[in-house]
């Protein structure tokens, strides 16, 4: 069995994404294969196809880039059979497994079910930027009534933040207000500093964005604040959780676009040219 897909060859400019067939690979006993209803553009994908993404192991090419998808289990297992409709992340920096595809062979430990009332669409921007969100909050480990600044309110992962936050009675501040308990950055460089400089001393600070991504931020210890680099952890339990949440209407996303999986290139430059509001989403 081959699936379509859109994968690079050579690591370079988004026009490096071509269409390809590639075998899809056959679950092993604790694995799943899913159909792809919709995966989620995220910038993370921006670097897996530049090839300065940061995997556990040597890149391999061709590779397929992300990192989010909703879709439905074609061959299962007894605890996901055949027709369940799930969300999944596929762990890019472990596995090198790739959303953009119309069939993908997970580890089942990456599927939750897919949240009720809540589209594929939508869906599919739920687990990268939801894991990430919960990643922030454990790593400030805020108590409710602390307050906390979010730099970036309306991108995926600030917006997931501060729904998150709130539901747990944590007081979420704008831009510009200060002193604060806590800061998270999600934009990176001057306005990264901007968010340490409002937080008051002693406080916490976290970041998404590494320096070698985008430099300019604080990364050393001062006032009392110890930065911190935060990423998502893939999480069964916590993925289970997101879709509980949305289901529930606690949560939800914002979808920009959507692009058929064959114009993953534009999706790219769209993207890295800035001014989108929502996740760009591929359907296959």
């Amino acid at each position: 069995m081959e699936t379509p897909a859109m994968a690079v060859e050579t690591f370079g400019p988004p026009e490096n994404l071509k269409p390809v067939r590639l075998p899809v690979a056959k679950p092993g006993p604790d694995e799943v294969v899913v159909k792809v209803t919709a995966a989620a553009v995220n910038p993370a994908d921006l670097g897996m196809r530049e090839g300065r993404y940061p995997w556990a192991d040597e890149p391999r090419l061709p590779l397929v880039p992300g990192y989010d998808l909703a879709g439905t289990v074609e061959a299962g297992t007894p605890e996901w059979p055949s027709g369940t409709k799930v969300i999944a992340i596929t762990a890019h920096k472990e596995t090198q497994i790739g959303a953009y595809a119309e069939y993908v062979t997970l580890p089942a430990r990456l599927l939750a079910p897919a949240p009720d009332g809540m589209d594929a669409e939508h869906a599919s921007a739920l687990p990268l930027a939801g894991l990430t969100a919960f990643e922030a909050l454990s790593a400030l480990d805020l108590a409710p009534g602390a307050t906390l600044l979010v730099n970036g309110p309306r991108g995926a992962v600030g917006s997931l933040t501060v729904q998150l936050a709130e539901h747990r009675g944590i007081t979420v501040v704008a831009n510009g207000g200060g002193p604060v308990d806590a800061a998270l950055d999600t934009v990176g460089g001057e306005r990264a500093q901007a968010a340490f400089d409002a937080v008051r001393d002693g406080g916490r600070y976290v970041t998404v964005v590494p320096e070698f991504w985008i430099p300019g931020g604080p990364f050393t210890e001062a006032r009392g604040i110890e930065p911190r680099v935060i990423g998502a952890r893939f999480d069964t339990v916590r993925l289970r959780e997101l879709s509980r949440l949305a289901s529930e209407g606690v949560l939800s996303t914002a979808v920009g676009d959507r692009l058929p999986l064959t114009e993953a290139a534009a999706a790219h430059a769209r993207l890295a040219a800035g001014g989108v509001h929502g996740k760009l989403i591929l359907i296959p």
